[in-house]
């Protein structure tokens, strides 16, 4: 029985193969749709050679990929008759399709769902001021890891704080619908709770204007905050109703220009209405369909846990490739990521061993997955990262430690531990390495 990866390695294979050894104008995209059958877009060039490498494909395709492949094979540039619409159309497949091994083939897969963790990445919704964040101009942060339960929510808390002490103004969106916490960890002040949150914003505004103060809390009290302020979206109230609204949810990309992602739109309302220093994002674990909208270039940094184990490691793979190399492919920027090692042992010895570990895999694979080998002319070097620039003291590979602590584990509120998350070393550590990636005071 041949296998669904095994059709398309072969195809793949087959493809790079026969396009080789055809007229320097030959290429093709091979497309994967929604049942996982294959079918291809060729620009054939040379009219003459055209029949012979159709038939060459066609038969190819029938032998080493049998029942997915569809026979179907779209002549595009070369055909001499194509209609102009369709031209467009396959000129378009072309520029969304991923790059393979050599500059002739590309891969364009169709989904059912979870396109946001296929789209091409977005620019960042505004660009970040040129002295550091300011109202008007927050940096946007996500703190994504594939595994749960690494303490990703607390950092993101202490960094919240660190800078909400420095005075500046700091929102935070729990964007964790399927397990919120955020919310509840930085829990309002008193009288300033809310009883809607993000599921409900996302619901609500594409129906109208809404009321921005309706959907967050404020967390500000001199235990946690000192002078400053953190600005809670909370995913929700977590109800008899919730997941009801959870469940009408549609985080898919639009394919229409015209309308606007309601969660980019919450960003923008936040951004006017708020003018915050700072705006953190948690997201969910895993695959979810709203960790691949955040991870899709919409923020400036990428804030990525992980720990030594495999199982991390193969997921934060396929983030690392989505927001690096896929992107050096395409001759464009990085998504700016900065990598955290989690759950760190506290037994000194183990610890020393699982840092040097973790951190001798974080070179290989962003060396691998992230790095381009060199700037290209499109990509002045001062704005893609290079291998070269892998010797940087806060280069995207070189890891912040944050080590299990029991004390974190089991507490009552925030208040009790907030002087701790604000002024231990490994946190301070997070927070100074983020805050120098936007020129910031650490």
């Amino acid at each position: 029985m041949l296998h669904l990866d095994e059709a398309r390695e072969n195809a793949i294979g087959l493809l790079e193969k026969l396009l080789a050894g055809a007229s320097s104008k030959a290429k093709a995209v091979l497309i994967e749709d929604l049942f996982g059958r294959l079918r291809v877009i060729l620009w054939a060039g040379d009219k003459k050679l055209r029949e012979p490498l159709r038939q060459q494909i066609d038969e190819g395709l029938r032998r080493a990929s049998e029942v997915y492949w569809t026979g179907e094979i779209w002549h595009a540039a070369g055909v001499g008759k194509a209609q102009e619409v369709d031209e467009k159309l396959y000129d378009k497949a072309w520029d969304d399709a991923e790059p393979s091994g050599t500059g002739k083939l590309r891969i364009l897969d169709r989904h059912r769902n979870r396109r946001g963790w296929f789209e091409n990445l977005v620019s960042p919704l505004w660009e970040g001021s040129p002295t550091g964040p300011a109202p008007g101009h927050p940096p946007i942060v996500v703190f994504y890891s594939f595994k749960g339960g690494v303490g990703r929510t607390t950092a993101l808390a202490s960094v919240a704080i660190q800078r909400a002490r420095l005075g500046e103004r700091v929102v935070v969106i729990d964007a964790d619908l399927d397990a919120p916490g955020l919310g509840t960890l930085l829990s309002p002040s008193a009288g300033a709770a809310t009883r809607w949150g993000v599921v409900d914003y996302l619901l609500e505004r594409p129906r109208g204007e809404v009321v921005l103060a309706d959907y967050y809390h404020l967390c500000r009290r001199e235990k946690v905050t000192k002078t400053g302020e953190i600005c809670v979206f909370p995913a929700g109230r977590v109800d008899s109703s919730y997941l009801g609204k959870l469940a009408r949810l549609d985080l898919e990309p639009s394919r229409s220009q015209e309308t606007a992602l309601p969660f980019g739109q919450l960003l923008q309302e936040i951004r006017t209405s708020l003018e915050p220093h700072w705006i953190f994002i948690d997201t969910r674990a895993g695959l979810a369909e709203p960790a691949g909208m955040l991870l899709g270039g919409m923020a400036h940094l990428h804030v990525l846990f992980g720990t030594f184990s495999d199982q991390s490691w193969a997921g934060l793979r396929l983030v690392i490739e989505r927001i690096g190399a896929s992107q050096v492919r395409r001759q464009r920027r990085q998504g700016d990521c900065l990598i955290v090692q989690a759950m760190i042992p506290e037994n000194l010895e183990v610890s020393d061993r699982a840092q040097k570990k973790f951190s001798s895999r974080a070179y290989e694979e962003l060396t691998d997955l992230y790095y381009a080998a060199e700037a290209t002319d499109d990509s002045p070097s001062s704005e893609i990262w290079t291998v070269g620039d892998s010797a940087a003291s806060d280069a995207p590979h070189i890891p912040v430690s944050l080590s299990y602590n029991s004390r974190l584990a089991d507490f009552s509120s925030i208040d009790v531990i907030a002087d701790y998350l604000a002024t231990a070393s490994e946190y301070n550590h997070l927070g100074r390495r983020i805050a120098i990636r936007f020129g910031a005071e650490p």
